[in-house]
């Protein structure tokens, strides 16, 4: 059997070593990024492809590169979202129509 005190030191011995690597990972990053983006004349404004993730101009009105077959995906996955989100309504409706005939309402 586990003494109480003895779990409340293991806890406590546990949460420090956590909190020691926490603020070890924190500080690692911050020395990573300081140098990669601290002057931002370093980097251009600009934004991602949503599909491929090239880098397009931020004056681009759309979230596509010029890409024939980024257009063809975002269309396609656009199509399949939009069939999904029917099949979910008729889904619903089916099931709450059935319970509502079973229950003698309609």
């Amino acid at each position: 059997m586990v003494s109480g005190k003895s779990l409340k030191d293991a806890v406590k011995k546990s949460a420090d070593k956590l909190a020691k690597n926490a603020a070890k990972g924190a500080e690692t990053m911050k020395k990573a990024t300081v140098g990669k983006y601290s002057n931002s004349k370093n980097l251009k404004d600009h934004k991602h492809c949503r599909e491929c993730g090239k880098m397009i101009s931020p004056s681009t009105d759309g979230l596509l590169c010029k890409s024939q077959e980024c257009i063809d995906k975002f269309e396609k996955n656009l199509k399949v979202k939009k069939q999904l989100r029917l099949w979910m309504i008729v889904l619903v409706i089916a099931i709450l129509g059935g319970n509502l005939f079973q229950m003698g309402i309609i």
